[in-house]
This record gives C-alpha cells, sequence and structure tokens, in this order.
C-alpha cells in the first residue's frame, strides 16, 4: 500500500509554484521572521554591534577616512569564526555597515527553519506540517545574545546534515563533494556547530553498523580536521581551566531552549511542545517513533548536562545544545496527516513571540536613539573607553543590550576602542599594542579604581554607562558634554606638560 504522506510529498519549487497558497503562507511567515529585525533601526541585541563594528574595521583598515591601521591588524587564516565577518566585512563596501550586519543577521533568522525544513525532508520525508515549529528556532537564546557566528552556523549545520544523509542513501561523488562543501562552510562559521554536526553523526551512525559508510563519513571530516591543526595554535592560546553548572543550575537554565522577555510565552510554549507530541500520538495507527534519532536525540540531552560552562575563551557552551535538541526532537517520530491538524498551535505560538518581540524591541528604540546621539558628539576617528556597568544585579543577558552598543561609534565615526572583539589565533581581528582597558567592561561590574593618567593618555572620549561611582573622576579629567539616560559622554582633556622652573628650563636634567 503506498504511504499517503509520500504521495503528498513535493519538491520546494512546487510547493512554492504550484501551489499559490502555500507561496503566500511562506512569504508571510518569512516577513514575520525578519520584522523584529527590520522593524527598529537599531535592533537591541546583545553582542550584535562589536561583530558589526568588528567586521567593519577588518575591511577598512586601509580606508583613508579612517585610522583603524594605527590600532589594528587582520590575520586571516584557517580558523573557525570568519564566515560572518567576512560577509558582513564584504557587504559593507557597498552597503552602509549596520545593514550588511542586519542582512547577515536575517540569513541566520530565515536560513534556520528553512535547513531545518531541508534536514526534516531527509529524515521524514512528507511531514511538512512539523516544519512550522521550527519557526519557533530561529528566535533562540543567541539570538537575543547576538553570538551571530553560532546563530548562522545552525543553519549550515543542518544543511551539512540533510546533504550527508542524502549521500548515505546515494552515495556519489558528487554528493559527497556537496556535503564536504557544507561541513567546511560550518567549521569557517562557527567551532561549536561543526562539533554538533559532527557528534550528531557519530552518534546516528552508532546505530547504523555499516563499516563502508563509516569510512565515507569519516572522510568527508578530514579536510576540516586538516584545518584546524593547521591552526593548532587556536587550542593552544586559550586556558584550559573549565568551569561547570551544578545539577541544579543544569536545570534552571534548561528552560533557555525557550527564552525570550515573557516568562509566560517560555512556559506556555514549553507546555505545548511535550502536548503536541502526545496530541500527535493518541489514537494516531500513522504516528510511530524513528527510534535512530530517538537515541541521537537523548544523546544531546545527556551532551548538554555534561558539558561545562565555560572552557577557555568559550562560554556558555553547554546551552549552545539547547537549539540542536530543540531541532532534533521534532525529527524523532513521524506524525501523519495528524501534524497538519496540529499546525495552527505552532503558528499562533510562533506570532505570539515574534509580537512579543517586535514590541520589545520597538520599546528600546527611544533609548538607543538617545545613545547613538552621543556618536555625533565627537570628532571623526575619536579613541573612546567604554565604562559600562550593569543596571540589576539580577537583570537578564538579553536585556543588556546596551552592553556593546557604543561599538555602533566605529561604523558612523570611526571610533577606535580596545574591546572590539579579537582573540589571538582565534579572531582575525587582532589589536596591534596593549591598551588600557579595565576587565570590569566583560563582567559589567567594575572593582578597580581607574588610572585617571592612563586615559588622559590614551583616550579622547569616555562613553560612561550607569557608573556614577566613578563621575567624579571622570570630571577631574574631563568635561561631561552630553548626557541620555543613564550615559554620559565625558571629552577628556589631554594631559597637562609639567611646568618648569627658570632653573628646570636651564638643567632639565635635574
Amino acid at each position: 500500500m503506498p504511504d499517503p504522506l509520500l504521495e503528498q510529498q513535493s519538491s520546494v519549487r512546487s510547493i512554492l509554484w504550484q501551489n499559490p497558497v502555500s507561496t503566500v503562507g511562506i512569504l508571510i511567515l518569512a516577513a514575520m521572521v525578519l520584522l523584529p529585525i527590520w522593524s527598529v533601526h537599531y535592533p537591541p541585541i546583545l553582542d550584535f554591534p562589536n561583530h558589526v563594528a568588528s567586521s567593519f574595521v577588518l575591511f577598512h583598515l586601509h580606508d583613508s577616512q579612517y585610522n583603524f591601521s594605527q590600532y589594528y591588524r587582520g590575520d586571516w587564516g584557517p580558523t573557525p569564526y570568519i564566515t560572518t565577518d567576512f560577509l558582513m566585512g564584504a557587504l559593507s563596501r557597498v552597503l552602509p555597515a549596520l545593514v550588511a550586519g542586519k542582512l547577515v543577521l536575517s540569513l541566520g533568522a530565515l536560513g534556520l527553519p528553512l535547513a531545518a525544513w531541508f534536514f526534516l525532508r531527509q529524515v521524514n520525508p512528507g511531514e511538512n506540517a512539523v516544519a512550522l515549529w521550527f519557526l519557533l528556532a530561529s528566535q533562540n537564546i543567541f539570538f537575543r545574545y547576538g553570538f551571530l557566528g553560532f546563530y548562522c552556523s545552525l543553519s549550515l549545520m543542518l544543511i551539512t546534515l540533510g546533504f550527508w544523509l542524502r549521500f548515505l542513501k546515494e552515495p556519489s561523488a558528487g554528493r559527497g563533494l556537496v556535503t564536504c562543501a557544507a561541513l567546511i562552510a560550518t567549521y569557517f562559521t562557527h567551532i561549536m556547530g561543526f562539533v554538533f554536526c559532527g557528534l550528531i553523526v557519530a552518534l546516528y551512525t552508532v546505530t547504523r553498523p555499516r563499516i563502508r559508510e563509516w569510512i565515507y563519513t569519516g572522510a568527508l571530516f578530514v579536510p576540516c580536521l586538516t584545518l584546524y591543526f593547521l591552526s593548532s595554535r587556536v587550542a593552544e592560546k586559550q586556558s584550559t581551566g573549565a568551569g561547570f553548572r551544578t545539577l541544579s543550575d543544569k536545570l534552571d537554565v534548561a528552560w533557555m531552549i525557550m527564552h525570550s522577555n515573557s516568562h509566560l510565552l517560555d512556559e506556555i510554549t514549553l507546555l505545548a511542545i511535550p502536548a503536541f507530541f502526545i496530541l500527535a500520538w493518541l489514537f494516531n495507527k500513522e504516528f510511530h517513533w524513528q527510534w535512530r534519532w530517538v537515541v541521537v536525540a537523548v544523546a544531546l540531552a545527556i551532551t548538554f548536562a555534561l558539558l561545562p560552562v565555560d572552557y577557555g575563551d568559550g562560554y556558555d557552551i553547554d546551552i549552545r545544545a539547547l537549539p540542536v535538541l530543540f531541532i532534533v526532537l521534532f525529527v524523532t517520530a513521524r506524525m501523519g496527516r495528524r501534524a497538519w491538524k496540529l499546525a495552527p498551535l505552532a503558528i499562533l505560538l510562533f506570532a505570539a513571540r515574534t509580537y512579543d518581540l517586535t514590541k520589545v524591541f520597538r520599546a528600546e528604540e527611544p533609548a538607543l536613539t538617545g545613545y547613538a546621539q552621543s556618536f555625533e558628539m565627537t570628532p571623526r576617528n575619536a579613541r573612546v573607553l567604554p565604562i559600562i556597568a550593569q543596571r540589576d544585579d539580577d537583570e537578564d543577558a538579553i536585556d543588556q543590550y546596551y552592553d556593546h552598543f557604543w561599538a555602533y561609534g566605529v561604523i558612523n565615526r570611526g571610533w577606535v576602542s580596545p574591546y572590539l572583539f579579537q582573540v589571538p589565533g582565534l579572531l582575525p581581528l587582532h589589536l596591534k599594542k596593549e591598551a588600557y582597558a579595565p576587565d570590569g567592561f566583560w563582567d559589567l561590574s567594575y572593582n578597580e579604581k581607574l588610572e585617571l593618567d592612563q586615559i588622559q593618555n590614551q583616550y579622547d572620549y569616555v562613553y560612561a554607562f550607569n557608573v556614577p561611582d566613578y563621575e567624579a573622576d571622570l570630571r577631574s579629567i574631563g568635561d561631561e558634554i552630553y548626557t541620555s539616560g543613564k550615559l554620559k559622554l565625558f571629552r577628556i582633556r589631554p594631559a597637562q606638560a609639567p611646568v618648569l622652573t627658570p632653573i628646570q628650563k636651564q638643567n632639565p636634567g635635574k
């Protein structure tokens, strides 16, 4: 008897061109994915401004309009983390840098549900209704954190897995090359996307004891492993200490598999996921588990439990398994036609979360516009030291979008700052020389006394956000020239040369 689901299956081209209703629906959903990003000028996303600014500097190092080459240099090598820098930097040659950044962020946001759909079609052909749940993944925690490389690598990871499953089904040199190319692209985008891809491949192949497949699959990873070996300095230059969450902490952060500004929406979404599986299973003869993928999902959950929270220069390592686990959960079973009856639940949840996210983004726009006016208060190529403290000890990281907002001054006015993302041997942007940069910036918490002479000698302005304890010191060496909310911009007075007495002038050595 023919499988009714396989009879329903059609190519993407037929879905788009032979069914106008589906085409309109897909376009509406795509617009909803992009709405939060493009409904505001400055998306309030944590690390996003710094990534945009770092890539801008890399591609304008020798631009005569800027002084970047005096302070920074580029180091492109066979290391991860360079794809998004390259794309944003290249686009910034022909587009405003912020627009270039939004386009790359949009590629990640649209690419994730589409890549997950492609992956789903290889595992469970014909289950297109299930793909609607992947829309929720586009707003995962790493979108809000602005971890642009990892966020975009998730799409490439899923595309790689889809091509790899096609390769297993019908091995050929062409399919092998395409899979290898996708894997290399994943590697160059983020090492954790590559690692999770390898982990899923390893777990799935263990459930299929076919030696030839193991050999073919292993060969696909050789180019990437060679590239990583050639860039082994990456591992050497990172510290080896690792931090781990306690079991109770793991349980506390597990809810980040669906994390937004609305705890109520998060709770509803988390309850809706098991409800979907239960409703799809009850009295449904077409439902059956894909046990190999159940094994993979369980192993990913265990991986989340075992991973450290940080290692070397990496942090929040364990929760990076959560969006991967979310996608894999929805390929662990075939739902049959029941999935279409439950599809409105996914669409309603996605619409509610998109509305809430867009509302939050738009509510922050007036404050960000006020901060942005500080950029125009400085001349081009100013040397600026950001000093930023968190507003509340219990503040959620997704609400700390102000942390890297100063970085837009780099693309707007050519600001030079020591806090652009740069790790020698790991990221392509490097500082040429040491600069005074208080460590408290990275934790948004300062317990040190400012070295005022260093600030006077090295900086033209201080961008001070929520640091009232430092304001008296900053006024002693500078003038407050702009205020907006918790932001104060200080123009630093140049250090004065010592006044010499007549005798000292005659005998400067005494």
